[in-house]
């Protein structure tokens, strides 16, 4: 029977499905009484009771499906329902017909549904983006149901005038909700690439700025079908839940922002592994905005909040990336984006330098530049403008310039410590008149001699370099020898100049009479009594003697010595008057007592000036004497005595200070630690810098610098350090970023099994055997000993290499981690170091790695949170990783698994087979992940006969990076195969590889594995994440402090400790905060400890967090900077209503980052600032007049405009605030304009009345 009832409701339907009796189930007895013509039973057997397709609408059948057991089980307990199931989506009752109606009736009734209207694009955005979680989130956020009606272009349409084109609902399943991703993927770029005209593909891409634009609001498409609206129905049994859903969906909308990418940024980009799906059939430019979209969308893949849809646009020139999605989601992903951007390409600054400081830098200070390298984690350069190495001393009058090249954020920190240690250098030039122009050649013949050996002497903290005058210039000029002198500080220089000073009084053209000429020759060249060789030698000089002119060229060390020799010359002639003996004495002095000696012995050396003795006393490691022999022996035996004296008198203490105030005392050449030693008579010691005995040569390789640790609540540590890992120190196993063969082929691989020696090789080898010669698994870990290296273990990771981010790559990665970390734990290790593991040779994208490792390390001290390993330093020698793991180890991710939660658990297929090339030294195993490719492509070849085209990326043993390799089988194997099928079951030699660069050819080998019983896996259950805290890195410097006296020292420790009082400041400090202290405290504490103060925080009061911030005043004054970007970043909300706060109308839709908008010479501000400006300069010509529109400065500033008018409500009348004017000089305006603190002190230097920031109140 089939039977169709209609009921007067438009909403409800009910149908009769055809029945059919089965006559075995009944006995004869009762045929003929049953209503079915068709059937003669009493009654209507128990199959055939009605069934009913209950017609709801489409978001009530969803609710119903997902979220409607409640109501479900009700009806399942109503008498008379014997069934109740959903069949095609659609509710289906089975039971009596009266209980069916009542249920319509009750549903109708329960199930309530409410409409709203959104754009096509926030429909797309919430149901498509990252596999939908959006969507889903917010569903079961409200537990409803939903579906979509697609409408006209006009949102304001009434529901009887929309166009409905379709339904569509909501899928919950995980399969549906896949395919949906995966079209997604496919479709979305097409869709994006509609929004902008891209006609101006012939365009030259120019190097642009990155100002960001943004704009709020329902994203405006240029095309038509981008106009279209969704009426969304949601249903719920509950009218309050429903009325908050609404609510939130008409709270939706979706946020933009657009900035254009650098030049650099682009060229770094495109050089990158591909990983969107590039076609030959596209056009060079379409495949270049594929590469880019879709290495943005990795580099947030793994960022919370982060669900953005990211556009291309390549146009006039300019490639610019537009992000939309929502505001806090779209602020996430541009904050990661230009993060990873700026850790990874790298920009240069080039600072002009004289090339007298570049060749000091070069030869005295290359340990510093070392260190400011290692510091600041960048790499400086010194370029020669001329392109040639500087080989002489003479210098040109061109400059150099210092080179530093790195990443954005590190060379912005990096270039302001340069530049101030450039200023702490001292730089002079000094003119010497001579006689002539041949006297200043010869002068400067001699002066480089000198000053070669300055250069060559660890002793001499400055260098000398000669300007060389042409021919012009020597018309022009009197003559004279230049010396530019640069040194560590002004002491050095002075030293330098001094015995340049003394070179050129030394050189004398001496011209005695001519009886004294003729004697003096027929000493030395007639008789020889004495040679002239042997006057040479005594004097350490080389006179000539010019029978021409007879004169006498005196090239002495001093002008005292060149008298003497004089002397000595004339005393030749007189036969009768006794030989004068000279002699020259060295007395080495300790550089600890050096100042002492020098105070004693000034009396001493003021006697042996009168007593003609040349001094030589600017050598750091002791005093030169030359004069009469007696004078000298008598006069190094009392300086020997006041030596030994003051050594038996001499007292040292040991002092411990932080790296912050040890910095103050090194800064500025150590000016204040000198001060206090003249004050105190005493002698400080940069203990680490007396190691090396120069501060120009400290050990560069001492320890890894510590960039970030975080910690949580019980003590477990987590370290980012920039270093080599075989060179770390502390810890008891290193992870070694492995490959599954456990070949070392190049890396931190290659570097780790060189430092161990061949017995590490020989134990991988050993494991791969015990593996039945298999590869270790991609996601696992195993360990060997460390061999040379000074460790109880090498831990193996086996990384995934990565292809496309499809292939389970994250979750292996996350296992070869995590499982790391577990062997670690079942040795009872307390520290393990670990690299960023698959981001070189195997290609992961770094900011999707550092999420990963920091993540599974934070997971793996969540499930062991009694574990033996307190500390994991995270490392690399490569400066973006250091800094992504920086970024990423101080993010809170106790959240991450609600929208990553695909990284926890994966599933590989078994090996069916273990391949293998031939080596020169023999067979080399592939690693599972090619294993199967090959495999797969094998048995597709056997059952088609198709050679597939399969080409592999595997690790180049020899140079330990990726190679593509051809696979090609032989064409008669599936013939032989057939003929003999046995043959599977052993070694195989099935073709070769051709690596595709070379065309060479290695065989391939297969051999099959036995397959055993499959092991039911384990489901991984991760415990919920900690929060970790910002902790200080504070490292203890020690400093010896040297005097005569007890009371000496203890005087200068006073002064130091005094010193670092005046240097810290304690200031009151406020932000309005409203509610959650306790949260807002831990924050600042953060920010705290980051800029090494302490904070103290006071009672709060009326919304009013008070606090005192002690520290040094330049990291007070950052702190204060950074707390109050906190309150008007994560606060802002609370003033927002206030009218100050609000953003000037004139500055239109702009809502964030920076513009400069031309203000037109009609506009009333025009004429004011022009007026404002001739108030003092009347012939003053304004070109242009911009106003600067930068919406973070405008929140500071109205920010403290408000809390300046509260603090002065009892002063109503007074002003609090002026129009000044400022100009800058060397500082680019946009420094301060575009800025992070507007006006930053940190770039002032000097100025007229001390260092601080000068306004003007006239032009």
């Amino acid at each position: 029977m089939l039977c169709h009832i209609v009921v007067s409701s438009a909403r409800v339907s009910m149908q009769t499905l055809n029945t059919e009796c089965k006559d075995e189930l009944y006995p004869d007895a009762n045929k003929g009484l049953c209503n079915n013509q068709a059937c003669g039973y009493l009654d209507p057997p128990e199959h055939a009771k009605p069934k009913e397709l209950i017609e709801l609408s489409v978001a009530q059948q969803n609710f119903l499906e997902f979220f409607g057991t409640k109501i479900l089980n009700t009806i399942r307990k109503e008498q008379g329902i014997d069934d109740v199931k959903f069949k095609d989506g659609k509710l289906q009752l089975s039971g009596n017909s009266f209980t069916i109606t009542n249920i319509k009736s009750f549903l109708k009734q329960t199930l309530h549904e409410q409409n709203v209207t959104i754009t096509n694009n926030l429909k797309k955005y919430l149901q498509l983006s990252v596999k939908g979680r959006l969507m889903k989130k917010f569903l079961e956020k409200y537990s409803v149901g939903i579906s979509y009606f697609e409408t006209s272009t006009n949102a304001s349409l009434t529901a009887n005038d929309m166009i409905t084109n379709k339904n569509l609902v909501y899928v919950h399943g995980e399969d549906q909700r896949e395919q949906q991703y995966v079209s997604d993927r496919n479709v979305n770029q097409s869709e994006d690439e509609q929004e902008e005209d891209e006609d101006d593909t012939k365009s030259d891409i120019s190097n642009t700025s990155s100002n960001v634009t943004t704009d709020s609001g329902n994203f405006k498409r240029c095309r038509n079908f981008a106009q279209k609206f969704v009426q969304v129905t949601l249903c719920n049994d509950s009218e309050d839940l429903l009325s908050k859903a609404i609510k939130e969906l008409q709270g939706y909308s979706l946020y933009t922002q657009s900035w254009a990418l650098t030049q650099d940024e682009i060229t770094y980009i495109l050089k990158q592994p591909q990983q969107g799906k590039s076609s030959h059939k596209n056009t060079k430019l379409r495949n270049q905005i594929i590469h880019i979209k879709y290495y943005l969308s990795g580099l947030i893949r793994s960022t919370p909040n982060s669900v953005v849809e990211i556009c291309i646009i390549y146009k006039s020139g300019v490639w610019r990336v537009k992000v939309r999605g929502f505001k806090n989601h779209v602020n996430n992903a541009v904050s990661r984006i230009k993060n990873s951007l700026n850790d990874n390409v790298e920009t240069e600054v080039q600072l002009p330098i004289s090339k007298t400081m570049a060749i000091f830098l070069r030869i005295k200070a290359s340990s510093d530049i070392k260190k400011l390298e290692k510091t600041h984690c960048i790499k400086i350069k010194i370029v020669s403008t001329s392109g040639r190495k500087h080989v002489s001393d003479e210098q040109e009058d061109d400059n150099d310039c210092l080179k530093l090249s790195g990443s954005d954020s590190r060379i912005s920190s990096a270039r302001e410590k340069v530049e101030d240690f450039l200023e702490g250098l001292f730089e002079q030039e000094k003119h010497f008149p001579c006689h002539s122009w041949d006297v200043s050649k010869n002068v400067t013949k001699i002066l480089r001699t000198r000053l070669k050996k300055l250069q060559d002497s660890d002793d001499c903290e400055a260098i000398g370099w000669i300007k060389i005058y042409t021919a012009t210039e020597r018309r022009d000029t009197t003559p004279r020898v230049t010396i530019s002198i640069v040194g560590l500080n002004e002491e050095a220089v002075d030293d330098v100049t001094e015995q340049c000073q003394d070179i050129v009084e030394g050189y004398v053209i001496w011209k005695p009479y001519a009886d004294e000429f003729r004697a003096i020759f027929h000493a030395l060249i007639v008789k020889k009594s004495p040679f002239i060789d042997e006057f040479r030698q005594q004097w350490e000089t080389d006179i000539r003697l010019d029978q021409d002119t007879k004169t006498i060229t005196i090239p002495a060390r001093s002008k005292m010595i060149a008298d003497d020799i004089k002397e000595a010359l004339l005393s030749l002639g007189e036969e009768k008057k006794p030989r004068v003996n000279r002699k020259s004495e060295f007395i080495p002095i300790q550089p600890n007592i050096r100042r002492f000696v020098n105070q004693t012995i000034s009396h001493l050396l003021d006697e042996a000036k009168a007593q003609k003795v040349f001094v030589e006393s600017k050598n750091s490691n002791g005093l030169k004497l030359h004069g009469l022999s007696d004078i000298v022996t008598e006069l190094k035996q009392k300086i020997n005595f006041i030596i030994n004296e003051i050594k038996q008198n001499i007292t040292t203490s040991r002092l411990q200070l932080s790296s912050a105030e040890s910095d103050l005392f090194r800064a500025d050449a150590y000016k204040l630690a000198k001060s206090i030693e003249r004050e105190t008579n005493t002698i400080i010691r940069d203990v680490a810098a007396d190691k090396t005995n120069s501060t120009l040569n400290t050990n560069e390789n001492d320890t890894n610098p510590v960039i970030t640790v975080v910690v949580n609540s019980r003590g477990q540590t987590i370290v980012v350090e920039k270093g080599d890992i075989t060179m770390v120190k502390n810890v008891d196993a290193i992870v070694n970023a492995a490959n599954g063969p456990l070949y070392h082929a190049g890396g931190v691989d290659k570097e780790i099994a060189d430092a161990a020696g061949p017995t590490f090789d020989q134990e991988c080898r050993q494991i791969i055997a015990k593996n039945g010669g298999l590869p270790i698994s991609a996601g696992k870990a195993v360990k060997t000993t460390a061999g040379n290296l000074p460790f109880k273990c090498v831990i193996h990771a086996i990384g995934p290499q990565y292809t496309d981010g499809d292939q389970q790559e994250r979750p292996l990665l996350f296992s070869s981690v995590l499982s790391s970390l577990k062997l670690a734990e079942g040795e009872s290790f307390t520290s393990v170091a670990l690299p960023a593991i698959s981001s070189k040779t195997y290609g992961f994208p770094l900011a999707d790695c550092t999420n990963i490792v920091v993540r599974a390390v934070k997971q793996f001290f969540a499930d062991y949170p009694q574990s033996h390993v307190k500390k994991v330093i995270l490392l690399d020698m490569d400066e973006a990783a250091c800094n992504s793991f920086s970024r990423e180890v101080v993010i809170d991710h106790r959240d991450a698994l609600i929208d990553d939660d695909d990284i926890i658990n994966y599933e590989l297929p078994p090996l069916t087979a273990k391949w293998c090339w031939q080596d020169d030294y023999g067979e080399k195993i592939n690693d599972e992940n090619h294993a199967r490719q090959i495999e797969t492509g094998f048995q597709h070849y056997l059952k088609t006969s198709s050679m597939p085209t399969l080409v592999i990326s595997a690790d180049n043993l020899r140079s330990g990076t990726i190679v593509n390799y051809s696979i090609h089988f032989l064409p008669n194997l599936k013939q032989s195969l057939v003929n003999n099928p046995s043959a599977l079951n052993s070694r195989l030699v099935c073709g070769y590889q051709m690596r595709e660069n070379t065309g060479f050819k290695r065989d391939i080998i297969r051999y099959p594995i036995i397959q055993q019983a499959k092991s039911m896996p384990v489901t991984y259950h991760p415990k919920p994440l900690d929060l970790y805290d910002f902790k200080s890195v504070t490292t203890k410097v020690y400093w010896d402090i040297i005097g005569i006296t007890n009371a000496a020292v203890q005087k200068a420790e006073a002064a130091i400790r005094k010193a670092i009082d005046s240097a810290t400041i304690s200031e009151p400090f406020s932000i309005t905060l409203n509610k959650h202290f306790d949260t807002h405290k831990k924050e600042l504490i953060n920010i705290a400890t980051q800029h090494q103060i302490q904070i103290d925080f006071q009672q709060e009061c009326s919304g009013q967090l008070s606090m005192i911030l002690k520290g040094f005043k330049t990291n007070v004054t950052v702190a204060k900077f950074k707390i109050t970007s906190y309150a008007l970043d994560t606060l802002k909300m609370q003033v927002d209503n206030d009218q100050i706060i609000c953003i000037p109308k004139k500055w239109g839709d702009q809502t964030e980052g920076c513009q400069l908008v031309e203000i037109f010479r009609n506009d009333p501000d025009f004429a004011r600032i022009e007026n404002r400006m001739k108030e003092t300069m009347a012939s003053v010509k304004i070109d242009k007049i911009e106003r600067v529109q930068n919406v973070r400065m405008w929140r500071h500033y109205a920010f403290r405009h408000l809390e300046l008018k509260k603090e002065l409500n009892h002063m109503p009348n007074l002003q609090i605030e002026m129009e000044l004017f400022h100009g800058t000089r060397a500082t680019l305006p946009s420094e301060i304009y575009n800025g992070e603190y507007g006006f930053d002190m940190t770039y002032s230097t000097s100025g007229m009345w001390g260092i601080g920031t000068y306004f003007a109140k006239y032009g």
